[in-house]
């Protein structure tokens, strides 16, 4: 018979994409302070900007040039707490929104021993219901030393850059959680 526990706190991390920088910077601060009334603490990670190149599905909505940031925040979850979270991050989309739609993009995620879990709102056959509309995909699994894909990894996740970023975000959470 199994015996319920409650789940390790995950590091939470938000990709942000947008063509605006100064509206990305005001998105995660809003982000982090309204959340909970800032329950993520403060962002403890931020990476350059990466042009996102990956696909045009949002270039009639954002315009060109967009790029991606990806950061961590200091106070680790529980996991769920992610129905809450994406929730958050899909109304500032909205309260930040212009006339041609969305000015930026918020996709709040946990990162954990065992890889990457990204949030959704979109249904489809490999991702678990989390609640209130909102889906968990995991995107990465790390095995053996190594982040792997699966068959949806988003291209924009496998490149090496990224994989370095998501690798120093789990380093540090797996630091903060032996440190307690």
């Amino acid at each position: 018979m199994s015996v319920l526990k409650t789940p390790p706190k995950m590091k939470i991390f938000l990709a942000l994409f947008g063509g605006q920088p100064d509206l990305m910077d005001k998105a995660a601060t809003q982000l982090a302070q309204d959340f909970k009334q800032g329950y993520l603490g403060l962002i403890d990670f931020q990476s350059p900007d990466l042009p996102f190149t990956d696909t045009e599905y949002y270039r009639k909505e954002m315009g060109p040039g967009l790029f991606k940031r990806y950061l961590s925040f200091s106070q680790a979850m529980g996991p769920e707490n992610l129905v809450e979270l994406k929730l958050a991050a899909m109304a500032l989309e909205n309260q930040l929104s212009g006339s041609t739609g969305r000015q930026v993009n918020l996709d709040p995620g946990y990162v954990f021993a065992g890889g990457l879990v990204l949030s959704t709102g979109k249904f489809s056959g490999h991702r678990l219901y989390l609640g209130q509309g909102v889906w968990g995909e995991l995107t990465l699994h790390y095995h053996r030393g190594a982040f792997r894909a699966l068959p949806w990894t988003y291209q924009d996740y496998l490149k090496p850059e990224v994989l370095s970023i998501i690798g120093q975000m789990r380093r540090h959470h797996m630091l903060e959680q032996k440190s307690l």
